[in-house]
C-alpha cells in the first residue's frame, strides 16, 4: 500500500499548572476514520509526547496493525522548533513517542508562549492489515523504471463554471503526491498536472504525455514533453482543449489519462520559514448562503495569521488572512505561499497552492463537501505556509504581559494583533 499521512497540531495550555507525572489531553480527531490524540507529560524534568491510536480493539480472529512512522514536533511562535522521529507498530489503543523529548526546563526558556505549547505530529502510516481494503495500483510498463499513469474521469461537465476547477483524487508514487487538475476556461477546458508534495527540497524533472479517451476507444493525445516541477507543489500544462473536447464527451463526462515518467530528482536547498495552521470545524451545516466563519488567531513570526471559510453562491470559499505586526507608519511586507487543505475525518483530503492572494472563492462546490467530505457535520481545515521574504517585521522578544499604548489605552500585544485584522 502507498503511505497514507496526516497532520495533528494541538496547542497545550496551562503549562506551568502540570504536576509531575500528570499529563494533558487533545480531543480525538478523525484521520483515515482512526481515531487520533496527541498527549504531553512531566515526568523526571522532561517533557514526554506521545501519539495515541484510539482505534477500538478487535477479536482475537480479527486483529488490525499499523506500522507508524511520526515525527513529534515542539514548536515556538518564532518560528524555532524542536523534533524527533520514531516508528511505532500500533496493534491497540496505546500511545507512543518519547517520555524524554526535552528537558522542561528547555521548554520553559525557548518554547512557552503566554503559558503554552504548541506540538504538531507529522505522520506516516507506512504499512498496515486487518483494516484497511487492499486496492491495487495501475499497471505499469515493465520497461518503465520510474513511471506510472494516472487516470480520471471527470464528471458533471455541463455546470462547471468559468475559472472552476476539478481535481482527480491524489495518487502517490514514488513517494511524490500527484493529481490532475481541469479548468473551465473560455468556453472550453484545459487540464494540468500537479505535484503536490509539501517536500520544498526537491526539483522533479518528468517526461508526460495525456490522453483525451472517447467511449468508442478514440482518443486524442499531446506528444510526450518534458518539464520540471521546482522545490514546491505546483503544476505544469498538459493541454487546452480549444473545443475538440465534444468529441471525447459521454454522458456529460470525459475520460483522461496522463502517463508520467520521472527522469531525475534532484536535492535543492530551502532556506524558507514555514509553519502550519490547523482548525476542526464543527456544526458546518450552520453556514448559511453568503456566510462566513473565522478560525483563531495564531501568530508566527510575530504575524497574526488566521483562516476564513465562507458559502458563497454554492460553493466553499477558503481564505488566509494575515495582519502586519507592525505600525501603519513603518513600512512592511511578505511574500510567501501557501497550501490551503481540507481534509475530512474519513481520509479524504483536497488541497490547492498558489503564490500570493488570499485563497479561493471556488475552493470546492459545496454539496460536494457536504457528499464527500463532512462527517458528522464537521470538517478538518489547513493551511501549510512558506515565507520567502519579510520586510520592515523585526523579530521582537515576547514577554508576559507586554502591552502596547495606543492612544490614552493600552492594549495587549495579542489584542493588538487581533486588531491588525480591521485595518
Amino acid at each position: 500500500m502507498t503511505s497514507r499521512s496526516f497532520l495533528l497540531t494541538h496547542t497545550f495550555k496551562d503549562v506551568s499548572k502540570l504536576d509531575e507525572g500528570g499529563s494533558y489531553y487533545s480531543d480525538i480527531e478523525i484521520r483515515h476514520n482512526i481515531p487520533w490524540r496527541l498527549s504531553i507529560s512531566k515526568k523526571d524534568g522532561f517533557l514526554g509526547v506521545n501519539l495515541h491510536c484510539e482505534n477500538k480493539e478487535c477479536s482475537e480472529t480479527k486483529k488490525w496493525s499499523f506500522q507508524t512512522k511520526f515525527t513529534m514536533k515542539l514548536v515556538a511562535v518564532s518560528g524555532k522548533f524542536f523534533q524527533r522521529t520514531v516508528q511505532h507498530e500500533f496493534q491497540k489503543p496505546e500511545g507512543h513517542g518519547m517520555d524524554k523529548l526535552i528537558s522542561w526546563e528547555n521548554m520553559l526558556r525557548d518554547y512557552v508562549d503566554e503559558d503554552s505549547i504548541i506540538i504538531e505530529i507529522h505522520a506516516d502510516i507506512v504499512s498496515s492489515s486487518g483494516f484497511f481494503e487492499q486496492k491495487c495500483l495501475p499497471n505499469m510498463p515493465a520497461d518503465s523504471g520510474k513511471s506510472f499513469v494516472l487516470k480520471h474521469t471527470f464528471k458533471n461537465l455541463s455546470r462547471i463554471l468559468e475559472g472552476e476547477y476539478q481535481y482527480s483524487d491524489v495518487e502517490v508514487h514514488y513517494n511524490i503526491p500527484w493529481k490532475i487538475e481541469l479548468q473551465e476556461e473560455n468556453g472550453s477546458f484545459g487540464f494540468h498536472l500537479h505535484h503536490v508534495s509539501e517536500d520544498r527540497t526537491k526539483t522533479v524533472v518528468v517526461e508526460r504525455e495525456i490522453k483525451l479517451i472517447a467511449a468508442n476507444g478514440k482518443f486524442h493525445s499531446v506528444p510526450k514533453r518534458t518539464c520540471t516541477f521546482g522545490a514546491k507543489s505546483g503544476s505544469v500544462f498538459l493541454i487546452y482543449c480549444n473545443g475538440i473536447e465534444k468529441d471525447y464527451v459521454s454522458n456529460d463526462s470525459i475520460d483522461v489519462e496522463v502517463r508520467v515518467k520521472i527522469i531525475e530528482v534532484k536535492d535543492v536547498p530551502c532556506l524558507e520559514k514555514s509553519f502550519v495552521l490547523s482548525h476542526t470545524i464543527k456544526n458546518m451545516s450552520n453556514i448559511k448562503e453568503g456566510g462566513s466563519i473565522f478560525t483563531d488567531i495564531q501568530t508566527w513570526f510575530n504575524i497574526p495569521w488566521r483562516m476564513k471559510i465562507e458559502k458563497q453562491n454554492g460553493f466553499l470559499g477558503l481564505y488566509l488572512l494575515h495582519g502586519k505586526s507592525q505600525p501603519e507608519s513603518k513600512k512592511s511586507s511578505i511574500e510567501h505561499d501557501f497550501q490551503l487543505k481540507i481534509v475530512s475525518p474519513n481520509g479524504k483530503i483536497l488541497s490547492i497552492e498558489r503564490g500570493g492572494g488570499v485563497g479561493w472563492d471556488m475552493f470546492l462546490r459545496w454539496d460536494v463537501l457536504e457528499e464527500d467530505y463532512l462527517v458528522n457535520d464537521t470538517i478538518i481545515v489547513e493551511a501549510r505556509v512558506w515565507i520567502r521574504k519579510m520586510t520592515g517585521m523585526e523579530d521582537v522578544e515576547k514577554f508576559p504581559g507586554f502591552v502596547i499604548p495606543v492612544g490614552d489605552q493600552e492594549y495587549s500585544l495579542e489584542k493588538w494583533l487581533e486588531m491588525a485584522f480591521d485595518h
